[in-house]
């Protein structure tokens, strides 16, 4: 490598490989976490962690200027930012303990799923509540605030984060975090490259071997000062996102648009692309080229460049391979054709318009939440994750791992296999691995319908449909119909076709020169459906 640019996880184990590439003549640039005690390191560039805490503490002492208690959730213990930021915060308050005392202090890991059982933990404990909560990272924040309003403690303690976090600041917007620490990531990830770019080709700069941004607290005062304002915009869904703009728009110019998704074999992709086609529709003057990439990156990948070729006028496309579609699409964007991402989103391409989807990561931790409310004393698990190259394969296991590693000993996972998305292979792994346990578990966790569908065939085939509780993912009507009658427990809905169409609208209004509210991330949340919420599914009247 010509340099290398990392945030380190553990800074010190990271340190002799670090050193051993600087002796290899790799200039190395660190980013947010600093590591000490390695000779050579070409820069740090970073937000000043250690001020960030003092910050926090400050901003408390400001809010609260007769004193108050302090409930302290510290993070990563052997990160730096863990270390960095709990220091700034007891070099505050250590001096002035009388009057604004710790009265608890621990890790909580920057996880939101320990954030609340540390919270949920501490206020049991505690006669009177806390007035403030300070903690390490946004996650953590988040987590107190699930354990703070489950015992209806909101209006009294006063919870602030760091990160600044998009959805940490809609929980600002919306009456939850009281204040979140802004530490421009942009700002950091911009500057490093530019550094090790510098460096690495010769060229004249300040070298500074320190480069740390001021952090800023942000608040409801501040928010719209907030470098990540700009991914609000919808989370938590707008299926009429950008209609009105489309409405209003003066240009009817006729435009030629792509629209490729992954494999027509499943209804959830067929029926996005009946809505894209709809929405088309509805917009009127647009050649529709719909693709399908059944199931063959390769495919996809020729489709996109006959696309080019073409000389489209946008492409939407749901990508079956991350990495595979990668190339395709940075050649469409150098070719001028502007490119919208929908359901399965692509890292390390420059230049896409927007990405529409779910979120989900949060999906996959619903299935998990939802799993810990049905069995609060604990459940054996199921797990079959989806296709393991693809976008949604990735972070629905991600989203699964984040909430149920970390109670393991409570919610073990006894079972854990991809079945590709397809549901003779949810069917087949399903009874291979209950043919192999000695006893059943309580729950099975798929990563989509079709697997979830499947597994349910080879319960009932076993007759433990009484016994085992299955979640699927994508809220299908055959799935909306199963949870009605009885079979499936639940299915996360993800709006396949409030995607579809913001996803037209954005490639639309871009196209043809249209004024609209540009957002380069549409994420909507996902909601489980059960029998109890039934009706609010999207597709419930597709439902036989």
């Amino acid at each position: 490598m010509d340099a290398i640019v990392i945030s380190p996880l553990q800074v010190d184990a990271i340190s002799p490989a670090l050193q051993t590439a600087i002796a290899a003549g790799i200039p190395v640039v660190t980013i947010d976490r600093r590591v000490e005690g390695v000779d050579g390191i070409l820069a740090h560039v970073g937000a000043d962690n250690v001020r960030g805490g003092e910050i926090q503490a400050e901003t408390v002492m400001a809010a609260y200027p007769d004193g108050a208690t302090i409930l302290h959730l510290q993070g990563q213990p052997a990160s730096g930012p863990g270390i960095d930021r709990n220091r700034g915060v007891h070099n505050v308050l250590d001096g002035v303990s009388d009057k604004y005392p710790i009265i608890f202090e621990q890790t909580a890991n920057f996880r939101r799923d320990e954030g609340l059982s540390v919270t949920e933990a501490a206020l049991a404990g505690m006669a009177t509540p806390p007035d403030v909560i300070i903690a390490a990272n946004d996650d953590m924040a988040l987590g107190a605030l699930e354990a703070v309003i489950g015992l209806g403690l909101q209006d009294q303690i006063a919870i602030y984060g760091f990160d600044a976090l998009p959805e940490a600041l809609a929980s600002i917007r919306d009456g939850g975090l009281a204040g979140s620490i802004e530490q421009s990531p942009g700002g950091q990830s911009r500057t490093a490259m530019r550094v090790a770019v510098l460096n690495a080709r010769g060229c004249a700069y300040d070298a500074n071997p320190l480069v740390l941004l001021e952090p800023v607290m942000i608040t409801i005062d501040n928010l719209d000062a907030a470098e990540r304002i700009g991914e609000l915009g919808d989370m938590g869904g707008a299926a009429d996102l950008y209609a009105d703009a489309i409405a209003s728009c003066p240009n009817d110019q006729a435009l030629t648009i792509m629209a490729s998704l992954p494999d027509l074999a499943f209804p959830f992709f067929v029926h996005m692309q009946q809505q894209i086609a709809a929405e088309a529709e509805a917009i009127g003057n647009i050649t529709l080229i719909q693709l399908d990439g059944e199931n063959d990156a390769t495919k996809q990948t020729a489709d996109v460049e006959s696309a080019i070729v073409q000389g489209v006028d946008a492409i939407v496309i749901s990508p079956l391979q991350v990495d595979a579609i990668s190339p395709a699409l940075q050649t469409a964007i150098a070719a001028g054709i502007p490119v919208v991402t929908i359901d399965r989103r692509v890292e390390g391409v420059d230049g896409i318009l927007a990405h529409v989807g779910a979120d989900n990561v949060r999906g996959g931790e619903i299935q998990a939440e939802t799993v810990m409310a049905a069995y609060p004393d604990g459940a054996t698990i199921l797990h079959l994750q989806g296709q393991p190259a693809s976008g949604p394969g990735i972070d629905r296991n991600r989203g699964v791992h984040n909430v149920l590693d970390a109670v393991s000993d409570k919610y073990p996972i006894v079972f854990e296999q991809t079945a590709n998305f397809r549901r003779d292979e949810g069917l087949s792994v399903t009874e291979a691995a209950l043919a192999g346990m000695a006893t059943p578990p309580d729950v099975i966790i798929a990563a989509n319908d079709d697997m979830a569908l499947g597994a349910l065939e080879a319960v009932i085939g076993l007759g433990l449909q009484d016994q085992i509780a299955i979640y699927g993912f994508d809220a299908l009507p055959e799935a909306l119909a199963s949870i009605r009658d009885g079979g499936l427990a639940g299915s996360i809905e993800q709006s396949p076709g409030g995607q579809s169409r913001t996803a037209m609208r954005v490639a639309v209004l871009n196209a043809r020169g249209c004024a609209y509210d540009a957002n380069p991330l549409v994420l909507l949340e996902p909601v489980m459906i059960t029998a109890d919420n039934l009706d609010a599914a999207e597709r419930i009247g597709e439902v036989q």
